[in-house]
């Protein structure tokens, strides 16, 4: 089984603080450190899981790369769009599950 490295785009990393902050906003600066944490768990699991994932079917993961894939996280409220380029998963975006419709 093939093992990926991580990268982030800019644009996910800025969903990452925006999810941080939002659940700081309703909790506590220690909840949101804990989400973070989990969240970051699940997507390192691509790690391992890219290389079986296929390509998204949906137009929406596709606007961020043509080979997009997506995974499911936060108990499926959230959808992680990424793609492999070598021996990379870049995660292209972290979008609300209920945006991938279409």
């Amino acid at each position: 089984m093939k093992v990926y490295k991580l990268k982030y785009s800019k644009l996910a990393v800025e969903d990452v603080v925006r999810l941080a902050r939002y659940v700081t906003a309703i909790y506590t600066h220690d909840s949101a450190r804990k989400y973070v944490a989990q969240l970051r768990t699940e997507i390192e699991s691509l790690s391992y899981l890219a290389g079986l994932l296929q390509e998204s079917k949906y137009e929406l993961p596709k606007l961020y790369h043509p080979q997009a894939k997506t995974l499911s996280v936060g108990k499926r409220k959230l959808t992680v769009i990424f793609h492999t380029e070598g021996e990379y998963v870049m995660i292209d975006k972290i979008l609300p599950s209920c945006m991938i419709t279409h």
